[in-house]
């Protein structure tokens, strides 16, 4: 309530700067249009800014992250965890696979996913749920952790053990 205020109070004192300068302009046309248009491109470039991230957030494909950058928008998780792993990058291989599991359980259960959750914070929530899947999800949560916060790389015996602790929860039926 008093958050709501403050932001009333914000506005309101925008509005009133805003209306005092119009009421200044009035003297000096020229400067009057060209304060309108600056304002009003403003205030198109914002409502245009918000739209797109609003929009990103909708129909982004969810990505994960790893040490050079990111995997920004996987369209398939799964067949880019094969394709790393055929080509020796392993750690890029797990953080792919790692996307792929989340999306499909995401599939399946009420999971909301988001950048900023840990692994450990969906095998709560998949706790939370009673999901079939949380004692799977908690043996790959565990490996992973292991190869990414404890090794920081991941080599081709700790790939093969998370693909194979993967594999049944990303392939089952729906």
């Amino acid at each position: 309530m008093v958050i709501q205020t403050l932001w009333d109070r914000f506005w309101q004192w925008v509005v009133d700067r805003l209306h005092g300068l119009t009421l200044s302009l009035h003297h000096i046309p020229a400067l009057q249009t060209a304060v309108t248009v600056i304002l009003a491109t403003l205030a198109v470039v914002l409502i245009a800014r918000l739209a797109y991230v609003a929009l990103s957030r909708d129909t982004a494909v969810w990505g994960t992250r790893h040490g050079r950058g990111g995997m920004a928008a996987l369209t398939d998780p799964w067949s880019e965890a094969q394709r790393l792993a055929t080509l020796g990058d392993f750690t890029g291989a797990a953080h792919a696979l790692y996307a792929a599991l989340l999306g499909a359980i995401a599939r399946r259960e009420p999971v909301r996913l988001h950048d900023s959750k840990t692994v450990g914070d969906y095998a709560r929530e998949l706790r939370g749920l009673a999901s079939p899947r949380f004692g799977g999800f908690r043996e790959f949560a565990r490996a992973y952790e292991t190869v990414v916060y404890g090794l920081g790389s991941c080599d081709r015996a700790r790939y093969d053990r998370l693909l194979a602790l993967a594999t049944p929860l990303v392939q089952a039926p729906a």
